[in-house]
């Protein structure tokens, strides 16, 4: 009753902002575009960015689109956090820092990571530890899996030079497991082992072997999962600006794509099939 009572009107004001995402189909017809004038005609129209616009003319190239795409992205949360109480606001400038680094965090983003799990433990409410646990623990996991696999692979690095740009974390990933990740020294041999850990085995597990898994399946699956067990708590919100960040790189990859004139099939095939779970 609690989480209800405290989480209720953050949790249905992002509800409500949910319901302004763009659909797939909205992104269908983005990539059918020719011109990156025929997009910014089309966010004009969308309740989520026309507001943004404000009659503002001058916005009429490709930068000054994907600059108030992202400015979307940032009032959103600032709308959010302007509803929140005092830890929610907590929680919700914890995920925010993500927003200012890399499409895709690399190693040089560990010490946020670092501290972001050790934040966790000083937050109120078994709850709010425990969703912020589930999130972050399994981004950290899923950011190593990533991180080893193409420093083994990829670039051939041994496992004590990997396990220096690792996150020092683990969540359901145990420490035997990532060391055995890190040792596998061909693909098939990463995957038996991965195989064998708790995301695709066991009553939670996020992923099946027959899965094509990626790092956004297995984040999409994780939220989906945290806002079943938690519905009154800070995860369907984190969910949401997830989805509102995937929007804009999804609208930024299809503008880069329309600008140099990339066939719309595959245009979607960038974007439209990570949205698939």
């Amino acid at each position: 009753m609690g989480g209800l009572l405290e989480y209720s009107g953050l949790v249905a004001k992002s509800r409500a902002m949910r319901g302004r995402l763009l659909t797939r189909e909205d992104f269908e017809r983005v990539t059918e575009f020719q011109t990156v004038q025929e997009v910014i005609a089309f966010l004009r129209e969308q309740e989520s960015y026309g507001k943004i616009y404000g009659g503002r003319e001058e916005i009429q190239h490709r930068g000054q689109v994907e600059e108030l795409i992202y400015h979307s992205v940032k009032e959103d949360y600032r709308k959010l956090s302007r509803f929140g109480n005092g830890s929610q606001r907590r929680a919700l400038a914890l995920y925010f820092e993500q927003l200012a680094l890399k499409e895709a965090p690399s190693s040089d983003d560990v010490p946020y990571f670092v501290r972001a799990w050790d934040e966790i433990g000083g937050f109120p409410g078994k709850g709010m530890r425990r969703a912020l646990r589930e999130i972050f623990g399994t981004q950290i996991d899923w950011l190593n899996i990533m991180w080893i696999y193409r420093a083994r692979h990829f670039f051939h690095q041994e496992p004590q030079a990997i396990a220096g740009m690792l996150i020092p974390v683990c969540f359901k990933l145990r420490r035997q497991e990532r060391q055995a990740l890190m040792e596998a020294a061909q693909a098939e041999e990463f995957g038996m082992v991965l195989q064998e850990t708790s995301y695709f085995r066991g009553r939670d597990a996020l992923v099946r072997v027959q899965d094509e898994v990626s790092y956004r399946y297995v984040m999409e699956k994780m939220y989906r999962q945290v806002c079943r067990k938690y519905p009154f708590s800070i995860a369907p919100v984190y969910y949401y600006l997830y989805q509102k960040e995937l929007e804009a790189q999804y609208l930024t990859t299809a503008i880069e794509g329309i600008r140099y004139q990339i066939p719309s099939k595959d245009i979607r095939e960038m974007i439209l099939l990570h949205t698939q779970v």
